[in-house]
């Protein structure tokens, strides 16, 4: 006896006589029973397996007769089992010896596990074997002859389970050396499953052990371009650091056999910084206080950490790269760099910024863990006698950050982040404020030249007044006036008075102030969003709690939860002295009162603007109604 749904649903009696299962709903219902591998499957699924959403009212009786003509065409060999609320398939006890399997499903779980394992166990040669045997169990499409309801149902999980399973073979022949052989079947599959990551990491890796380096880069280009346009996602940390590595022809690629130094005997630091701004500005006290920050270690077993947060746009990536940089020498076996991605919508897993880090420092990506929890201790493991500095970039919360401190305490990390990050132990968040009016101006200066603003020097600084002091917003300004000599500082000022054009005039190809405040606004829950929008139209210098309950028309406690929320992401500022309450900033309200007046953008008013690198400009008749 077998019966198959790994192709044509079909079940077989002996090797040479076929039960005739004639129309889909029959085929339906015992695969339904075969899939459900001795468990009850309600009467509930096989009528929505059946008919979908809309069965017949004779339902019931129709599924009685489907098990009943079952019965009468299996005979001996299985049985179908009323068991409310549905029904099961009773197959005698498990297979004897191989070969005598009574599911193809089955068959193919056993040998797949098989090759799990031995891969696992670093039998190669075996695991190929095996995991070939459980894929040759396939015999087409699967599900063939059922309904669409069950297909659609049932297919997907199935095509996943072979597609792991192939994935895994492949990984064996990569183990066994047979690049050259996997080239063009990975092709294939490449184009048939285009987002589907592990073929596209496999192919390049194919490619690059062929010596087909820039055919390697260019499949991963086509995948990032397929990822962006279909998902609007960036590839996964572990393919973008296979990209890296394959830039930078990384030993770990080199061909199982091949004369390559063990990473225990040569064991290259990592230089993963991104350059400093040449023209950093300011900021010496807080440079100074981070630098203590690292030199400081509180106790045994724990590393340096210094974390900064603050507004969108402040300059907490710039501060942290200046001062990574002068610590560079302090940290001997390398500086490793992850943007966390904390201020988009879909932040970095913990799990697989350890993926990167781990590869980053030479461990084998065969040889990482699936779980965050063992990973985490190989990476605290591999760091322990190591002097590495981290930079992580752009954290969501304490949550991210907390698997990706190391315990050595030759380690130093330094974090960004827009939330407090105040629920990290240990540490005391540096919270970085605007530039003062005299940073401001002396940015202006290094961006513009000095020359060009000495002529009229209170322009400059008014320019740098109608920037807020975000040094975003000053680094736009000053290279849109460095670009553009017949302009005058006044002029741009003049423009950023404007609030209906402040977030339009500070707009410079990839640079937008808009676009790291939308960042901002985005990770925001629903009733900030609003009190952000409603309290932007208020235009005073500050205001209290009271007030804002006023404003948004909340009791006074629920006012106070939505300006906490603004103030942890800091798009709220508190006042302190006596007269203590909130400000807000003036590029904050400029934000939030488009927001508030144009409610949120559609995708067509920016897609087409984004691309061409200019500004969001709309576009308001007389009569104030957006054109």
């Amino acid at each position: 006896m077998r019966f198959l749904v790994l192709g044509s649903v079909e079940a077989w009696t002996t090797p040479h006589h076929k039960i005739a299962l004639s129309g889909s709903k029959l085929r339906t219902a015992f695969a339904a029973l075969v899939l459900a591998r001795g468990r009850v499957v309600p009467d509930s699924r096989l009528s929505a397996l059946l008919w979908g959403e809309e069965p017949p009212t004779t339902s019931a009786a129709q599924i009685q007769t489907y098990m009943s003509r079952l019965r009468q065409l299996l005979g001996d060999h299985a049985e179908v089992v009323r068991q409310r609320p549905g029904y099961l398939l009773r197959l005698p006890d498990g297979p004897g010896q191989e070969g005598t399997w009574d599911t193809d499903v089955a068959e193919f779980e056993h040998f797949a596990a098989l090759g799990r394992d031995a891969l696992a166990a670093g039998e190669a040669d075996r695991a190929a074997d095996l995991l070939r045997r459980a894929l040759a169990v396939w015999r087409g499409p699967v599900l063939g002859g059922v309904t669409e309801f069950l297909a659609e149902a049932e297919r997907g999980r199935l095509e996943e389970m072979r597609l792991t399973v192939l994935e895994r073979r492949i990984d064996a022949d990569f183990a066994l050396g047979r690049h050259a052989e996997l080239v063009s079947e990975l092709i294939g599959l490449s184009a048939a499953h285009p987002l589907r990551e592990q073929l596209c990491g496999q192919l390049m890796t194919a490619l690059y052990r062929c010596g087909r380096q820039a055919d390697a880069l260019t499949v991963y280009q086509d995948c990032r371009r397929t990822l962006a346009d279909e998902l609007g996602i960036d590839p996964t940390p572990s393919l973008q650091g296979l990209y890296q590595s394959i830039l930078v022809a990384a030993p770990v690629l080199a061909t199982p056999g091949e004369a390559a130094p063990r990473a225990e005997e040569h064991r290259q630091a990592p230089a993963e910084l991104p350059p400093a701004l040449w023209d950093f500005t300011g900021r010496e006290q807080e440079a100074i206080r981070l630098r203590t920050q690292l030199a400081t270690r509180p106790r045994a077993g724990t590393p340096a950490v210094g974390v900064v947060t603050g507004m969108p746009g402040v300059g907490k990536t710039s501060l942290v790269l200046h001062v990574a940089h002068q610590l560079v020498d302090d940290y001997v076996d390398g500086q490793l760099w992850v943007d966390l991605r904390g201020s988009s919508s879909s932040p970095l897993d913990p799990a697989d910024a350890l993926a990167d880090l781990l590869r980053a420092l030479g461990v084998d990506s065969r040889d990482i863990p699936a779980g965050l929890p063992e990973r985490t201790r190989l990476y605290r493991s591999t760091l322990a006698d190591r002097r590495c500095l981290i930079m992580l970039d752009d954290a969501a919360g304490a949550w991210q950050v907390r698997p990706l401190v190391p315990a050595a305490p030759g380690c130093g990390v330094l974090v960004t982040g827009r939330s407090r990050l105040s629920a990290l132990e240990g540490v005391r968040p540096l919270v970085l404020g605007t530039f003062t009016r005299a940073e401001a101006t002396a940015l202006l200066c290094r961006t513009v030249g000095e020359e060009r603003l000495a002529a009229d020097p209170e322009s400059a600084e008014e320019l740098a007044e109608a920037c807020g002091g975000l040094p975003l917003a000053v680094r736009i300004a000053g290279s849109r006036l460095a670009a553009r000599p017949h302009w005058t500082p006044r002029s741009l000022a003049d423009r950023l008075t404007d609030p209906r054009r402040t977030l339009d005039e500070l707009c410079l190809a990839d640079l937008r102030v808009r676009d790291t405040l939308e960042a901002g606004y985005r990770r925001l829950a629903e009733p900030a969003q609003r009190a952000l929008r409603m309290l932007a139209r208020h235009d005073v210098p500050s205001f209290s709690a009271r007030t804002a309950s006023l404003l948004l028309e909340l009791p006074l406690d629920a006012a106070q939860d939505v300006l906490d929320l603004l103030v942890d992401d800091h798009l709220l500022e508190p006042v302190e002295g006596e007269n203590r309450g909130y400000r807000m900033h003036r590029l904050v309200r400029a934000f939030g009162l488009e927001r508030a007046t144009w409610g949120e953008p559609g995708r067509e008013q920016h897609t087409a603007l984004d691309r061409a690198g200019r500004p969001h400009r709309r576009l308001v008749s007389k009569r104030g109604e957006v054109a």
